[in-house]
């Protein structure tokens, strides 16, 4: 059985490819969006054009619309907070209004950065209060989305990686610098849930339709990321001896970070939905690795 559309805005994201994916694998037609000039088979879309965002849900009368394209550069947000605003909080209670309108339903996503960090890991009925731009305009995002559909659904996730070539996640900048031989600062004192970006594009697919209101979608395991850069880079055949410790203070950032964060999976787990033990996840991206190594040397590319 089809399930009918899916739109998913930003799959030229990290997450919104891996939830694309996931979507195509159980059957939905996905028609994907990038606020780049469009390739393939996405189409461009700049969530600041209201008009523009409302014609393309009203053209595919989409039955789900994932929310993943977001201001998601935390110093960015720090420095231009009314583009932060627009981008996280106004545009996708926009999409998920008209999105109901057209006899749909929304999945946004949003993160751990709606804590402080001062007592985590955090479970879904947590008190919000964040502290930097990014956090304080992904939670009004979260509240104008389930405002304007009571049976959308927001994902809390957080330091989402993946093997993706291009893309900037943690994982990836780690993987670059050590792969040089250059050191890498890493903060030492934040704590969090390092999230497997393909188990959270394959638990978006997989959840029931059902289910609305605030769900964490994370790893099983909190912890800092120093000691999850010294996993990966075992995990990958690099040298962990790169990997700087540094406090948070000592890194010049202008936006505050919370600390003692991470997400609690306990009702995602209750739900039939455990997250892969991170040394499952981290082979997974070693042979992803690898297999990119092997593409290139089979095509002679540096």
């Amino acid at each position: 059985m089809n399930p009918g559309v899916a739109l998913v805005i930003g799959e030229s994201g990290q997450v919104g490819r891996h939830v694309a994916a996931a979507l195509r694998a159980r059957g939905w037609r996905v028609e994907g969006t990038t606020n780049e000039p469009p390739s393939g088979r996405l189409r461009q879309l700049d969530l600041l054009d209201e008009a523009s965002t409302r014609a393309t849900i009203d053209e595919l009368r989409p039955a789900l619309c994932v929310i993943s394209g977001a201001l998601t550069n935390v110093e960015r947000c720090e420095a231009e907070p009314g583009l932060a605003e627009a981008l996280n909080a106004r545009a996708p209670a926009m999409v998920a209004q008209a999105c109901r309108a057209a006899g749909g339903r929304s999945v946004y996503l949003s993160t751990e950065y709606v804590f402080d960090g001062a007592a985590g890991p955090y479970g879904e009925e947590d008190p919000t209060c964040p502290i930097s731009v990014y956090g304080r305009t992904k939670l009004e995002g979260e509240q104008g989305v389930l405002a304007a559909d009571p049976g959308a659904l927001s994902i809390r996730t957080t330091v989402v990686f993946s093997f993706s070539p291009g893309d900037k996640n943690f994982l990836m900048q780690l993987i670059g610098r050590l792969a040089a031989g250059e050191p890498m600062r890493v903060p030492v004192d934040q704590l969090s849930s390092p999230t497997w970006a393909p188990f959270l594009g394959e638990t978006i697919a997989a959840l029931p339709t059902a289910l609305s209101g605030i769900l964490n979608v994370a790893g099983g395991e909190v912890m800092d990321r120093v000691a999850f850069a010294v996993r990966a880079a075992t995990a990958l055949g690099l040298d962990p001896g790169l990997i700087l410790p540094a406090h948070t203070s000592e890194l010049g950032q202008r936006a505050r970070r919370p600390l003692r964060a991470g997400l609690r999976v306990d009702r995602l787990t209750a739900l039939g939905f455990p997250p892969p033990g991170l040394e499952v996840a981290l082979a997974a991206v070693a042979r992803a690795r690898q297999d990119a190594v092997a593409a290139r040397t089979r095509s002679g590319a540096p």
